[in-house]
């Protein structure tokens, strides 16, 4: 009943509640209690007396036929869909499906997660209904040579997926990150399975701020931003905003296995938040300050430090502004 209660009113006015109960065959009371989940959650529910309930126009459940259909060429039949109400980790369930099923393209989307991972350990806030949580499976046969910039690369065709769905200013961070006005909006985790010298695949996890408000994003050690809070006319319909990525993604990834990162290296450097500013890479009690000059043909960040430019690989390291510069 919630998604279709959802579908009712996404066009962001307001509705009575004894009027949806009516459209839906139940009582009033009922709707008070499939619309109270939500608003448990954080979720940005409006409840005005005599008005009744108001979301924000295009917030509505997570739909595999929708997504599919908009998807054009062999984008939808590429990959295996699974969608879960609630599940640990999308990246967790997609390394379970490999182990049992094989290396094959998979997506897995969820509408909550339990356990959700980004990097160095750190946990992902996961309300339900309110954001992406989505991963991808994708076979590579180069071994981990031929991965060399894929975080950048899906950092470029998310921050451009966004924007074709309205939503403008979107940065990127290297090496993993999504901002708008300095606030992390998403964020991206890779990980892989097999031969990294050969055969293996790559587990893309993607978590993306939607619908994310204030009270629902309490947990969050870090100044974050959702769509939903930036404002603008773009739009906060998870369906078509996983289904542009995964077009996007999809003709992307023809590119990247044929050239590599460098074509894709203009995209970076006009979205690169932090170009030409002092930085501080941290990895574990080590860090290393310099001038963040961009990166390099593999996706490198381009330090330059007292002793000349390094390059510095990602993986478990974190860069930051450095303020006492």
């Amino acid at each position: 009943m919630l998604g279709t209660l959802l579908s009712m009113m996404n066009d962001g006015q307001f509705h009575s509640g004894e009027k949806l109960g009516e459209a839906l065959g139940v009582s009033r009371a009922a709707v008070w209690k499939a619309l109270s989940r939500l608003e448990m959650e954080g979720y940005p529910l409006q409840r005005v007396r005599g008005k009744g309930y108001r979301i924000p126009k295009g917030a509505v459940l997570l739909d595999l036929q929708q997504i599919k259909s908009s998807l054009v060429g062999n984008a939808a039949s590429h990959w295996a869909w699974h969608l879960h109400q609630e599940i640990d980790s999308t990246n967790a369930e997609a390394l379970r499906l490999i182990a049992g099923q094989g290396m094959q393209p998979v997506v897995c989307i969820s509408e909550q997660q339990t356990a959700g991972r980004g990097r160095r350990g750190r946990s992902w806030v996961s309300p339900y209904a309110q954001n992406i949580y989505m991963t991808l499976v994708e076979p590579f046969t180069e071994g981990a040579q031929g991965l060399e910039g894929l975080s950048l690369m899906v950092g470029i065709v998310l921050a451009e997926a966004l924007e074709q769905c309205g939503h403008k200013g979107v940065q990127l961070k290297w090496p993993n990150d999504l901002l708008h006005d300095g606030k992390k909006l998403a964020g991206i985790l890779i990980e892989i399975s097999g031969d990294l010298t050969s055969e293996c695949v790559v587990v893309i996890g993607l978590g993306v701020n939607v619908l994310m408000t204030a009270e629902a994003g309490e947990r969050v050690d870090q100044s974050w931003t959702s769509l939903l809070r930036m404002g603008g006319e773009g739009s906060l319909d998870r369906n078509t905003l996983i289904a542009c990525f995964a077009q996007r993604f999809h003709e992307a990834l023809l590119r990247f296995r044929r050239d590599g990162f460098t074509p894709f290296m203009p995209q970076w450097d006009s979205r690169d938040a932090w170009v030409g500013r002092p930085v501080k890479v941290v990895s574990g009690a080590k860090q290393i300050e310099g001038v963040h000059r961009g990166v390099s043909s593999n996706g490198a960040l381009q330090l330059e430090t007292a002793e000349g430019v390094l390059l510095v690989n990602g993986g478990e390291v974190s860069l930051r502004v450095n303020d006492a510069a």
